[in-house]
């Protein structure tokens, strides 16, 4: 897999260069699973490096809070090919492999409709939620777009979810593009006031999900 620069990863997607003292403490660090760096207490940068070569760039573009649903998007730059990536998004029963906050994902055929289906159980901390909960979604896919979209069928947690990835080659530097966007509306939705205050902490679930996405495409 061919490596490519920090600068034109970040640049791409829009995230502001390392500093050079980052760059040299990541270096002097073995690279870590996902679960090996939560059980740590490490946050991961905003480059994920494996063997001192750069291959991957994470950066959120946008996050709101209105009206008790939270919106983030967010992008990831890698140089794996955007057809091992979308091989990776919808092989659905190893995502518990690939995702710290997926513990099982099945896959269930509505004969009916010929719709698929998704069941999994997923881990979550967000405000006074925290713990393990089962959330089944409808999927559809277009594969000639790599477009995957999920949408919420039942869930204690959530009263509304829609998901979606979108992978295409980037524009320049011969990458793969790929585009995160998750709307949630928790069952116990907070106030704006408080809802403006905890962005951040959803922004930072969001990170995980495409930094777990980021290392295992170096697998």
């Amino acid at each position: 897999m061919a490596s490519a620069s920090l600068k034109t990863l970040q640049l791409a997607c829009g995230a502001p260069a390392a500093t050079a003292a980052a760059r040299h403490r990541r270096r002097q660090l073995p690279p870590l699973q996902p679960r090996q760096a939560r059980q740590l207490g490490i946050a991961h940068a905003a480059s994920v490096e494996l063997d001192m070569d750069v291959t991957s760039s994470v950066d959120i573009e946008n996050i709101q809070y209105e009206d008790g649903c939270y919106t983030v998007q967010g992008c990831l730059l890698s140089t794996a090919s955007a057809d091992d990536v979308y091989r990776v998004l919808t092989d659905y029963e190893a995502l518990p492999r690939v995702f710290h906050n997926v513990e099982t994902s099945q896959v269930r055929h509505d004969e009916s409709s010929g719709s698929k289906q998704l069941v999994q159980t997923c881990k979550w901390a967000f405000l006074m939620f925290s713990g393990t909960f089962v959330t089944e979604l409808n999927v559809h896919e277009d594969a000639s777009q790599r477009k995957l979209t999920f949408s919420l069928i039942q869930s204690a947690f959530m009263k509304e979810f829609v998901g979606s990835w979108h992978v295409q080659p980037a524009a320049e530097g011969g990458l793969t593009e790929v585009r995160h966007r998750l709307s949630v509306r928790p069952s116990l939705a907070p106030p704006q006031k408080i809802g403006d205050i905890t962005k951040k902490v959803f922004k930072k679930q969001v990170e995980g999900i495409l930094e777990d996405l980021a290392i295992e495409l170096e697998r």
